[in-house]
This record gives structure tokens, sequence and C-alpha cells, in this order.
């Protein structure tokens, strides 16, 4: 029951205050795959599920909304059916640590908001290379889209939690701590994006050669 509550709590916030944020992060997600309209997309800690639902209403893309919450994920559900997304959207319950699909499955694999509370950061780091196909990207991270979105999150949360400013202050991480972070993942090359959109890790999956076409690794692009 208390996660219940935790869910539907989160969904209400997200539905009523974030909501503005979503469209704009799913752009910039999207930016990475250069106008591309199709393909698989593995949206990480997905919770109600808006970030994953945008990325679909803005290409043809399939989309698995992946978390570990059972409540979470029915909320989602919901979503997906008054989205009218139900032939391209989808729930799947797991944890980023060991992430329930075959190698080389997603075209895009994408988080927002769920890499705070992974508690191995590096092995998840690695199932999502796995996951990812050849010239798939990860976009994963934490953010609220530009600065003007951000202020308008802050004031409505503020006026509901006086600790929102002091609380995400104490959980936010640094440029340096995702360096140091992604430096000890099988990942070989990443771009740590820290600008108005908030604080990004981004990484393109490519083949070492063509002599060695299992042997997959990411790199800068």
């Amino acid at each position: 029951m208390q996660e219940q509550g935790k869910a539907s709590e989160f969904h209400d916030i997200s539905k009523n205050i974030f909501y503005p944020i979503y469209p704009v992060i799913a752009a910039q997600m999207l930016e990475t795959r250069k106008g591309k309209e199709e393909g698989t997309c593995l949206d990480i800690g997905s919770g109600p599920g808006y970030v994953g639902l945008a990325i679909a209403k803005q290409t043809k893309m399939q989309v698995c909304l992946y978390d570990m919450s059972k409540e979470a994920l029915e909320i989602a559900k919901k979503n997906i059916k008054e989205a009218l997304l139900e032939d391209r959207v989808y729930v799947k319950l797991g944890n980023s640590e060991k992430i329930t699909f075959p190698d080389k499955s997603f075209d895009l694999v994408s988080s927002r908001g769920s890499l705070f509370f992974w508690q191995d950061k590096v092995k998840a780091i690695n199932e999502i290379l796995r996951v990812l196909k050849p010239g798939g990207t990860a976009y994963i991270g934490g953010g609220f889209g530009n600065r003007e979105l951000k202020r308008m999150v802050d004031e409505k949360m503020l006026a509901i939690d006086q600790k929102w400013l002091t609380n995400a202050e104490e959980r936010r991480s640094s440029k340096e701590d995702y360096e140091c972070l992604m430096k000890k993942t099988k990942v070989n090359g990443f771009t740590i994006k820290d600008d108005d959109s908030g604080l990004w890790i981004v990484f393109k999956k490519i083949l070492l050669n063509k002599e060695e076409p299992n042997e997959p690794i990411s790199g800068i692009y």
C-alpha cells in the first residue's frame, strides 16, 4: 500500500506539475537519432510513462516503459490507453541492473530521474550498453528541459513542499560524479551534458570493427 501511495503521488505531480517538461526532454533525446522515425526504445525507470509516451508521440517508435514498480506500471497502462498508443507502447516489470531483454534489442535507451535510485550504477550502465543495438544511443540522467520550465516546476513544487530546492540540491550529482561513474563502466566514449536542459549522460554503441561484430563498444558521436 505504501508503494502504491508513492506511485499515485508521483503520478499526480507528474501529470499536474511536471507534464510540460516531458515533450521537451523527449525532443532533446530524439535529436541524437538525427530524424529517424522508427525503431525501438526502452525507457528505464519510466514511472507513469510520460517520457516514453512523449517519445512515442513524436516518432513511430515501439516503446517499452520499464520499471520495478508494479503500481507505477498499472498507472502507465492507463496512460497508454488514454493516449491511444496501445499498438506501439507497452510496459514491462524489471530492474535496471538486470534488464530482461536480449542483447542488441533497442535503438534508444532513455531514462529521466531514475539514475539516482540505481543501487549498482556501473552494472546498470553496462546492461544498457548490452541491450543497445549497434548505432543505438543512451540518454540518461535528469533535468527539466530548459531554464523556464525548471523555474515553473520549482515555483509550483515550493508551493506544496518548502524543502523542494534543498532536497533537490542534496540529491543532485555533479558532472565530475558522472564522469567518474562512466570511467568504471565498459563504455569507452561518452558525453556529459551539463546545461539548462539538465545533467545527462549520452553515449552511442558502435562496432569495434568488421572482424569483431560481437564486440561492441561505445563512442563519441
